[in-house]
C-alpha cells in the first residue's frame, strides 16, 4: 500500500528489469504507468484466445475444423475434388535399368565428383600449415616448442586432406579418367606438401588446383555423354524388340499359305 501511494505521488520513470529484454528501453517521455496498463491489457486479450470459457476463444470463431480430409482446400480443387478418396492410386514408377555400362559410367562420374569436392577445400589446410610455419620460423624458446607441435598437427591435417583428394581416383580405369586429369591430381598432392613460405608460391598452387578442377570437369562431361548414349541405345533396342512380331505370330504367318501369299503379293505390288 505504501509503495502504491509512493508510486501515485511520484510516477516511475523506468520499467523494472525483466519487463522488456535487456538493452531495450522505452523512448524518452513515455508514460511508464500507461505503458504497463496497455501491456497488461494486451496480455489479457492474448490469453483470452486460449480460454475455452471466454467469448474470444479462437477469436470468436466456433466453426469446427474439418479433420481426416473432410474438406479439400480451395488451392487443391475445393468441392470439385471432394470425392478424392475415389481417385486411382498413382503407381510408383520403376526406375529403368540401363545395364552395367550405365552403372559403371555413373559410378565413375561420382568418383570424379568426390575428388573435385575434396580438391575444392584443399586451400584451407595447405594455407593453415603455411601460416603456422611462418610463425614457427621466427619463434624462440617455449613459443617455438608450442608452434612446432601446432605445425606438426597442421601438416597432418593437410596430408590427410591431400590423400582424401587422390584416393577416389586411384582405382579408376583409363576409360573413365584421362591421363591429364590423373597428372593434375598427382600434381595437386605432390605440390600440396611443399613447405610454402610466401603468398606468391601459394598463389601458384591455387592455379594447380584450378587446372585439376578443369580437367575433372572435362572428364565428367565425357562421362555424361556416354551415359546419354547408353540410355539412347537401350531405349532404341527396347523399341525395336517391341515392334518385332513375337515368336508365335511369326510361326503362324509362315505356316499359313494364304498369309504368306498375301505378303508376297504386297511385296510384288510395292516393287512395281
Amino acid at each position: 500500500l505504501v509503495l502504491a501511494v509512493m508510486m501515485a505521488d511520484q510516477p516511475p520513470t523506468k520499467l523494472p528489469r525483466g519487463v522488456l529484454p535487456d538493452g531495450i528501453t522505452l523512448p524518452p517521455g513515455t508514460d511508464v504507468m500507461q505503458f504497463c496498463r496497455d501491456l497488461a491489457e494486451s496480455g489479457a486479450g492474448f490469453a483470452e484466445q486460449f480460454d475455452r470459457k471466454s467469448e474470444n476463444y479462437h477469436g470468436g470463431i466456433v466453426t469446427p475444423v474439418p479433420l481426416n480430409g473432410q474438406r479439400v482446400p480451395e488451392s487443391m480443387g475445393g468441392e470439385k475434388e471432394a470425392d478424392w478418396r475415389a481417385l486411382p492410386e498413382a503407381q510408383l514408377s520403376i526406375e529403368e535399368d540401363f545395364g552395367p555400362e550405365y552403372h559403371a559410367a555413373m559410378a565413375a562420374h561420382k568418383s570424379l565428383g568426390d575428388c573435385k569436392k575434396a580438391i575444392s577445400v584443399l586451400n584451407k589446410p595447405v594455407e593453415m600449415a603455411m601460416r603456422v610455419r611462418l610463425q614457427y620460423k621466427d619463434a624462440t624458446g617455449d613459443d617455438r616448442t608450442a608452434l612446432e607441435s601446432r605445425l606438426k598437427g597442421a601438416e597432418t591435417d593437410r596430408d590427410g586432406a591431400l590423400s582424401a583428394a587422390a584416393v577416389s581416383i586411384l582405382g579408376m580405369s583409363r576409360e573413365d579418367i584421362s591421363d591429364r586429369t590423373r597428372a593434375c591430381v598427382e600434381a595437386v598432392v605432390e605440390q600440396g606438401r611443399f613447405k610454402f613460405e610466401d603468398r606468391e608460391t601459394f598463389g601458384e598452387y591455387m592455379q594447380v588446383l584450378q587446372r585439376a578442377n578443369q580437367a575433372i570437369f572435362a572428364d565428367q562431361t565425357k562421362l555424361l555423354q556416354r551415359v546419354k548414349d547408353v540410355k539412347k541405345a537401350f531405349r532404341a533396342s527396347q523399341a525395336a524388340s517391341q515392334a518385332r512380331p513375337t515368336g508365335d505370330a511369326a510361326v503362324s504367318q509362315d505356316s499359313n499359305p494364304e498369309v504368306a501369299a498375301g505378303s508376297a503379293t504386297a511385296e510384288s505390288a510395292s516393287a512395281v
